[in-house]
């Protein structure tokens, strides 16, 4: 109905209506799209905004995540950190008084998936940047339409690749392999040790931690003993643990996303390997603790502070972010978020921060977020022209499983 009708004929109904519509909506405006299989927390189009932003057209972003398949670990917390995180931004007025809106797009796993939610999102509902994957096989196939499309992207995948070389437009939110790699081995040259295997995923977030151990190895006086591959879907690893075993390796590297890890710890226990484990964050969750059981005792693993939120020191920069968005997580869901919900956090925040700076305006978005400096509750982000990762190995820590939680190593 046109304007000038309402006003001539309803407009004490329509009064009425807003009226009620404010006081029901809670003031977030989420668009969950099926995208064949998203799950939870969908609200329906045109979910209510406060009655006085109403008038306003919304900002529109688009959100794929990993909501089923084999990521769907680390794709529903980033979900439903970012719906979290975007009700409160609209309640506090959006940004430059429009509501945000976040379309919401299920890849299943699937790189294939990944690319064709994003040309969606891009053609049918104009889109002004996006966050996603929560996988580094999805991610990059996003990535490279994004870059061409010169559309913002802010990925949640650990890969290098993602943001090396730098591409205009293109940043992510979790450490890298290069990070992990890195804080994994000043942890070992602290313990004198010289010689490891790898046992890591063919997929492209292990073959990117292949690469950088590669790469770093000598740099830190590593050896390379034994260096050994598995498949995503594969369901168990003892051929590879077996010829590990056989090798003078003081510490063994697992490089992939749960399941997998939690099947190689349970294997090597009991194949009596005998030698450290220490595990990549990309299982770093609950979920590697529910699916290793008693196994896990003792394995190590290089993780953001999240993981621990309990046993960040009060004066750290991050702390009080932390506390704030696991607080808010625990109210909302009744759980305790982990890495991954922090890196759709991260990526949700860094991308508002990005358009308040732009003054509302998205096509300055990719430009003005090479000059954000943000502390997050992955680490403290500094982007610039050369980086658009902007973290440190510095922010990463080292966790040992014992009596089945996670404790920092000091």
């Amino acid at each position: 109905m046109k304007k000038s009708q309402i006003k001539k004929w309803l407009y004490p109904l329509a009064v009425a209506s807003l009226v009620m519509l404010s006081a029901c909506g809670g003031g977030a405006q989420t668009t969950g799209t099926n995208g064949g299989g998203s799950t939870g927390g969908e609200q329906p189009a045109g979910q209510a905004q406060p009655a006085a932003e109403s008038s306003k057209e919304p900002i529109k972003v688009g959100a794929i995540f990993s909501l089923t398949g084999a990521n769907s670990p680390l794709g529903v917390p980033e979900k439903q950190a970012v719906e979290l995180l975007l009700k409160e931004i609209n309640e506090a007025g959006g940004v430059d008084g429009r509501p945000v809106e976040v379309i919401f797009e299920d890849d299943k796993s699937d790189n294939t998936e990944a690319v064709k939610a994003i040309k969606k999102l891009v053609s049918k509902d104009k889109i002004v940047a996006v966050l996603g994957s929560s996988g580094s096989g999805p991610s990059l196939g996003m990535a490279e339409f994004a870059a061409a499309e010169k559309l913002p992207m802010i990925s949640m995948a650990a890969a290098d690749q993602v943001t090396n070389p730098v591409r205009a437009g293109i940043f992510k939110t979790p450490h890298t392999d290069v990070h992990g790699t890195k804080r994994i081995f000043k942890y070992l040259q602290e313990k004198g040790i010289t010689k490891i295997a790898t046992l890591n995923d063919s997929n492209p977030y292990g073959s990117g931690w292949t690469q950088q151990i590669q790469k770093y190895a000598p740099e830190y006086g590593i050896t390379i003993v034994a260096e050994e591959k598995y498949g995503t879907k594969d369901p168990s690893m003892s051929s590879q643990l077996t010829k590990i075993k056989g090798t003078d390796a003081q510490v063994l590297i697992v490089a992939g996303t749960n399941p997998a890890p939690a099947t190689i710890v349970k294997e090597a226990k009991q194949l009596n390997l005998g030698i450290p484990i220490i595990s990549s964050h990309g299982s770093a969750n609950s979920k590697f603790l529910e699916l290793v059981g008693d196994s896990g005792e003792g394995v190590l693993m290089v993780a953001g502070k999240l993981l621990v939120p309990d046993q960040v020191d009060a004066n750290d920069p991050q702390a009080a972010i932390i506390k704030k968005f696991v607080d808010g997580y625990k109210a909302a869901y009744n759980a305790e978020p982990d890495g991954f919900a922090g890196y759709g956090y991260d990526g949700l925040n860094l991308l508002v921060e990005g358009l308040k700076q732009a003054g509302g305006d998205a096509s300055k978005l990719g430009e003005v977020l090479e000059k954000v400096n943000y502390v997050g509750v992955t680490g403290e982000f500094k982007f610039s022209a050369e980086d658009h990762n902007g973290l440190t190995e510095d922010s990463m820590i080292m966790v040992e499983v014992k009596d089945g939680k996670f404790q920092l190593l000091k």
